[in-house]
């Protein structure tokens, strides 16, 4: 517990973090706003929140992907690098000198804090485009966007084990934070690029998967499993970065 309190004093008192969690709520709400008071679809039909009506409650939802996800899990990272940037690593691990406590503690404290986040953005993001939508129908709690509400938050918090064990592992934050964006916004979504293989290669891509679990069948791309497959396979490789970041920090020097 007071390893807790000590990661949360370090969490709440770091600037940093304020402005990863604010920014992302805002571009996620801006986005909701933009999306529903002017995007149509193809067929000229309004999307959700904007004026008219519309249909889909993701439509309202995707700045939460595009940006409050990432920035949380880039706020994990910062959390984790920081520490080794300036040396405050050293007073933790003694504080706790078998370290998986500590580990544990700041771990649990920022994939809450992602979930909530997260959670946070989904719910203005919906109110927002519901507000310049003007319908009575428009009930974004509900169907499809209740299974938003639920599985957005819980996306957020499995790719924090992720982040923060390549954050545990490589130590520093302009490393980590690249290779994650790298991997995320670039690799997995060209590597079905390579001939003969690349498709089935995308098909297992973990972050895929959980875009998949999170978003249903738009984003399916070329995965063959189903949608709770789809979330295993993504939680299986998250959790086996953080366990491998854990590792790794139990057995160097700090």
């Amino acid at each position: 517990m007071n390893l807790l309190k000590s990661e949360w004093i370090k969490a709440t008192t770091t600037k940093s973090a304020y402005w990863l969690y604010g920014l992302g709520i805002v571009l996620a709400v801006g986005l909701a706003a933009i999306i529903g008071q002017f995007e149509q679809t193809s067929t000229g039909e309004p999307v959700a929140g904007a004026p008219g009506g519309g249909g889909d409650p993701l439509f309202a939802i995707l700045g939460v992907s595009a940006f409050t996800v990432i920035l949380a899990w880039i706020a994990a990272i910062v959390a984790v690098t920081g520490e080794y940037r300036f040396h405050t690593n050293k007073a933790t691990f003694l504080a706790s000198p078998s370290r998986w406590p500590a580990v544990l503690a700041k771990t649990a404290l920022f994939t809450v804090m992602s979930m909530v986040v997260t959670a946070v953005a989904v719910v203005v993001s919906l109110l927002a485009a519901g507000a310049l939508s003007g319908l009575d129908s428009w009930t974004p709690f509900s169907g499809d966007g209740l299974t938003y509400l639920v599985r957005f938050p819980v996306y957020a918090a499995v790719g924090t084990l992720a982040v923060m064990g390549l954050a545990y592992i490589m130590r520093n934050a302009a490393g980590t934070i690249s290779l994650f964006l790298v991997w995320t916004l670039a690799l997995e979504g060209m590597v079905s690029l390579i001939p003969r293989v690349g498709q089935d290669i995308a098909g297992w891509m973990p972050f895929a998967n959980g875009d998949f679990w999170t978003q249903g069948e738009t984003a399916r791309g070329f995965i063959t499993w189903g949608e709770w497959p789809a979330f295993a396979w993504y939680a299986a490789v998250c959790v086996a970065l953080w366990v491998a970041g854990l590792v790794i920090t139990l057995r160097r020097d700090a």
